[in-house]
């Protein structure tokens, strides 16, 4: 299956160096937001763009000394995977929205919630794409090799200011297909991208 991950060129770089795409490890990249589960990798039919400008502006760092003049150099890389779909579970987030109370619903409720459904992440197996479906993305267990890519698109930074949507399952019912057709087919035009690479020029020496 076709999914996409937004990153950095500079995380592109040791993930290249690396030979793998690998979970996070308790290395979030979203601040004030409940932690990732450490053993899956986050990937996306609909928000590449999105997750790939807020990792690559900093937008998204967890570190506590972040300062934006150290993402000057820094650009949004789009990695598109062919991945296999055992590999793949619903994302805590849809899990926890999907099942939401919004007559009760609260910020800490969402937390534990949240917390709650990462923790039992194997019970819900079979939800993986209700997830893709519902929220447009998914999780993926265990590191991805980087055999698995199949394009990299260095996005313009003009795509930028079209790409800060709302991941949530109202969003992703009425814009979905709008998000799909980016990732499928605009991400990898010269309206988006600066630079396009296949999968046969892909090498662990490539720098971005």
């Amino acid at each position: 299956m076709k999914l996409y991950h937004g990153t950095s060129n500079h995380n592109l770089n040791k993930i290249l160096k690396a030979g793998f795409i690998t979970p996070r490890n308790n290395k979030g990249n979203w601040r004030e937001t409940v932690m990732s589960n450490e053993k899956m990798v986050y990937l996306t039919n609909s928000y590449a763009c999105y997750f790939a400008f807020n990792t690559a502006k900093g937008l998204a760092s967890d570190d506590p000394n972040w300062k934006a003049e150290d993402f000057d150099d820094s650009k949004a890389v789009v990695l598109e995977l062919d991945v296999s779909i055992k590999n793949l579970y619903p994302d805590e987030d849809y899990l926890e929205q999907s099942t939401r109370d919004a007559d009760k619903h609260d910020d800490l409720d969402m937390i534990v919630r949240t917390k709650e459904f990462r923790g039992q992440y194997k019970n819900y197996k079979d939800k993986w794409k209700d997830s893709l479906n519902g929220l447009g993305t998914v999780c993926h267990e265990g590191a991805i090799p980087i055999t698995k890519i199949t394009r990299i698109a260095v996005l313009k930074e003009s795509v930028f200011l079209n790409s800060q949507p709302t991941i949530t399952l109202k969003n992703q019912k009425y814009l979905g297909e709008q998000y799909h057709h980016e990732c499928k087919n605009l991400i990898w035009t010269d309206q988006y991208a600066d630079q396009i690479i296949k999968s046969k020029k892909i090498k662990r020496s490539l720098c971005l």
